[in-house]
């Protein structure tokens, strides 16, 4: 068996994995296909999602400016076994959606309510995100290996497969944990059907617009 040879970087946390971004478009831009069938995992062998130290970060952008915040997660497994990832999959739930460049009282509260209305994600009729791991072989793949992700993105109710393009994968000797960073990327909510202010949908909005990518980054970590 391959000896293990991951360490754990010192000081790993959600704002040092964000690469800074322009929000120009088709920049670190993922494709979105039709979905695939989800890659089985053993649930006996499978380790939970530490939800206090994972995390989704967002970033939206518009004509002269930007939103931020991160969306935690609230359900998920990944099936490593020694080294080896399966599949795996991550629910959020959009009501823990938070807003970080607005204090609460001066538009943050507001600007949530906006995102989770029927305007944007609906999150009253499709409450939460789910991500499910594809393309992974029988077989397996060693974590040193990982390069991206494959996986089944449902937003609202739509399911599309992307890409995610990884930055690190760790394993914690001392804490036998795994933490899995991607690079920043973006998808692009027309093709989930989030129409508000899209120039995809709607004509004539000259600056009135919202920039249909949306800029996503996260970390999990294992118990």
């Amino acid at each position: 068996m391959k000896k293990k040879t991951w360490v754990l970087v010192g000081g790993l946390t959600i704002s040092s994995l964000i690469a800074s971004c322009s929000g120009s478009n088709g920049q670190n831009s993922v494709t979105a296909s039709d979905s695939v069938v989800a890659s089985a995992i053993d649930s006996m062998q499978s380790v939970q999602i530490d939800f206090a130290s994972s995390a989704l970060q967002w970033k939206g952008f518009k004509p002269g400016g930007s939103h931020e915040g991160k969306l935690p997660i609230s359900d998920g497994r990944l099936d490593i076994r020694d080294g080896v990832l399966h599949g795996g999959y991550v629910t959020l739930r959009l009501d823990g959606l938070t807003v970080e460049d607005l204090k609460p009282e001066e538009g943050g509260n507001k600007l949530k309510e906006h995102l989770l209305s029927e305007d944007f994600f609906d999150a009253t009729k499709w409450p939460e995100v789910r991500f499910e791991l594809t393309n992974i072989p029988t077989e397996g793949v060693p974590l040193n290996d990982l390069t991206e992700l494959k996986g089944n993105l449902t937003l609202k109710d739509v399911t599309k497969n992307i890409t995610i393009p990884l930055s690190s994968t760790v394993f914690d000797v001392a804490h036998h944990s795994y933490s899995i960073s991607s690079k920043s990327f973006k998808i692009n909510r027309a093709d989930w059907n989030v129409k508000y202010g899209s120039k995809s949908f709607f004509t004539g909005l000259g600056d009135n617009f919202i920039n249909d990518e949306i800029e996503l980054s996260f970390l999990l970590r294992t118990k």
